[in-house]
């Protein structure tokens, strides 16, 4: 009888930790650095990309929530957009290796247009589908001029519009 008192207790515990909503930040400093951290990102990332009739691209997002639009590159430039610090930067491939992916490569490099810092793109093909071809998996890494790196694991698409 007492197991039984013992077990209803700790389930009613349980449930009452569970149901409780979180507090808000008690110091209004934290409150107001979090909200402007999340509101310097956009909900989206990149704009939205159009290809033109018999233009191909690369089509990536970040894997971590909530999952953005990073990365994307035409496949008859040697430019590519990537989404950094917030904002959409303009690259320029360096250097391109590994297997050929389309119009691209499974290794790409790339400088941005100030030359500070760089991005180093690895991508793991997937399933071929009409029009184009999967990412199943990806690494953008970029790298600052201080030489610091952050790592996104991404996937995505590559794509053909017909024409």
């Amino acid at each position: 009888m007492m197991r039984l008192i013992g077990v209803s207790i700790l389930a009613s515990a349980l449930a009452a930790c569970a149901s409780t909503e979180k507090a808000a930040p008690a110091n209004p400093v934290e409150a107001a650095t979090a909200a402007s951290t999340m509101a310097d990102i956009p909900p989206e990332g990149l704009p939205p990309q159009k290809l033109g009739a018999g233009e191909c691209g690369l089509f990536l997002w970040g894997m971590a929530a909530p999952r953005k639009f990073v990365f994307f590159a035409e496949g008859a430039t040697a430019e590519a957009l990537v989404l950094h610090e917030g904002e959409p930067r303009a690259l320029s491939v360096t250097d391109a290796d590994g297997e050929v992916f389309g119009q691209f490569f499974t290794e790409m490099q790339y400088l941005s247009t100030d030359g500070k810092w760089s991005v180093n793109l690895s991508l793991a093909p997937g399933e071929i589908l009409e029009g184009g071809q999967r990412v199943d998996a990806g690494r953008l890494v970029t790298r600052g001029a201080d030489g610091w790196e952050t790592v996104l694991p991404v996937t995505g698409v590559r794509a053909c519009m017909p024409g």
